[in-house]
């Protein structure tokens, strides 16, 4: 199926679009969510990692990609999410940000809320996958009964993609 590309605005950095627009959530949900004095005081935040130093437990967070196929398109929807990972693994993942050779492997859970889907997309389980020199990781969702795993799992068509860019684009702008 041949596709012509419709140029998008972003209502957020101002560039016209003319493929599909990656997602990206500049915080983790549970960033979002605390005081600005939290903020300030427990949290700890850059492009590609988040630790909340609470004082009952610390969470650790690290930006990744999930990439959703489309069906139909020579494009995929891109969504750049927070997830949370142990302190063991955060570690050894950020110890080697920079030179990873890619291919390690860490469990981690969503810690953004999608608002695309009905059901909540917080704490669904995930597989983190390094890639190489300092590129964001991907992720590939546990097995579940939710419609983020099985667009995943199935794809979505070009179609669903633009309803759900324009569903986006109009919420944040």
């Amino acid at each position: 199926m041949l596709w012509k590309k419709k140029n998008i605005k972003c209502p957020i950095c101002g560039i016209v679009h003319q493929e599909l627009p990656a997602f990206g959530f500049p915080f983790p949900y549970y960033y979002n969510i605390l005081s600005e004095q939290d903020k300030q005081e427990l949290a700890e935040i850059n492009d590609d990692f988040c630790i909340i130093n609470h004082p009952e437990q610390v969470d650790r967070f690290i930006r990744t990609n999930l990439r959703i196929q489309i069906n139909d398109a020579c494009e995929d929807l891109d969504y750049g999410i927070w997830v949370s990972l142990s302190e063991k693994s955060f570690n050894d993942y950020k110890s080697e940000f920079k030179d990873n050779i890619g291919g390690k492997l860490y469990f981690g859970m969503i810690s953004n809320e999608i608002e695309d889907y009905n059901e909540s997309t917080l704490g669904l389980h995930v597989n983190v996958v390094t890639k190489s020199n300092g590129i964001r990781p991907e992720i590939i969702p546990h097995q579940a009964d939710h419609q983020l795993i099985k667009e995943w799992e199935h794809g979505l068509t070009i179609q669903e993609a633009r309803q759900r860019i324009e569903k986006l684009i109009k919420s944040v702008g």
